[in-house]
């Protein structure tokens, strides 16, 4: 029997020493942030010995970070992301030591880079990307259905729309007639990528591919890894309201996996333009 648990911590570790040895400030502070995210996907994931060789399309590959986690816990893995990421020079040196394989893609609506590949992924990982998506996703997801295997699952991480903090802000917002959704300083500050057009629920993501297919089993569970610094009073407030929700099951995050056990009921039609 594996002890898994430990193997993941060992694997994050490894992964935490290129980061510090590389330093790049980004690198680094991305990678202290979301490294209980890091954690808690490959907790979930990593538990049985059929799993190991499996191949994973990690989409957002962003810095490496978690492709290479993966394959220290004997994954094979694919990393796509636009080519800003790819072009960072830190990026190339990392994937060129590791001998990772890359996928450059600027359009995930249309995939072009992945035409002609079927039925060959285990697990897609779509890790803090739902919230980005700016375009109609069907055509998107019609081909991440063609190319997992049958049986294969998808793992997608997402802030809450629902959490606790979320609904406070929002209402604060509504209050003071500042405006619903995004605020116009996080649309100006935020580079390309970067902005949260759209939150979800446990219950939308649910509904969300359940509108695609019924091939498509979503599980979900809620937990938080975000820590507010506190710095003044509207940062403790967060704090706050952030430690209340995640006590009470208005957490932060949702974590969903999405299964296919066979694949033959795509029920939505494609968009047409």
């Amino acid at each position: 029997m594996r002890h898994w648990k430990k193997e993941v911590e060992e694997a994050l570790y490894k992964v935490s020493e290129i980061v510090r040895a590389d330093g790049d400030e980004n690198d680094i502070d991305y990678f202290e942030f979301h490294k209980r995210r890091y954690l808690k996907m490959a907790k979930t994931l990593y538990k049985s010995e059929s799993s190991v060789q499996e191949l994973i399309l990690n989409m957002g590959s962003h810095y490496l970070h978690v492709t290479l986690l993966f394959k220290f816990l004997g994954y094979q893995v694919h990393s796509m992301d636009v080519g800003e990421f790819w072009d960072l020079e830190f990026v190339k040196q990392r994937a060129k030591k590791y001998h990772l394989y890359k996928i450059i893609d600027n359009n995930f609506e249309t995939l072009k880079s992945m035409e002609g590949s079927k039925d060959e992924y285990d697990i897609v990982l779509f890790t803090e990307i739902l919230e980005h998506i700016t375009f109609n996703p069907i055509l998107f997801w019609h081909k991440i259905y063609h190319l997992l295997k049958p049986s294969g699952l998808i793992y997608i991480s997402t802030p809450n729309s629902m959490s606790l903090l979320n609904m406070v802000r929002s209402i604060v917002r509504i209050l003071t007639f500042r405006g619903i959704g995004i605020p116009v300083n996080e649309i100006f500050k935020t580079v390309t990528y970067g902005h949260h057009w759209k939150e979800y629920s446990s219950s939308e993501i649910k509904r969300y591919f359940k509108k695609m297919s019924d091939d498509f089993h979503v599980s979900v569970n809620k937990y938080h890894y975000k820590r507010i610094i506190i710095t003044n009073v509207s940062s403790a407030m967060a704090a706050f309201f952030s430690f209340i929700g995640n006590l009470i099951y208005l957490s932060d995050d949702i974590e969903a996996v999405v299964k296919i056990e066979k694949k033959d009921s795509w029920k939505i039609e494609l968009p047409k333009y």
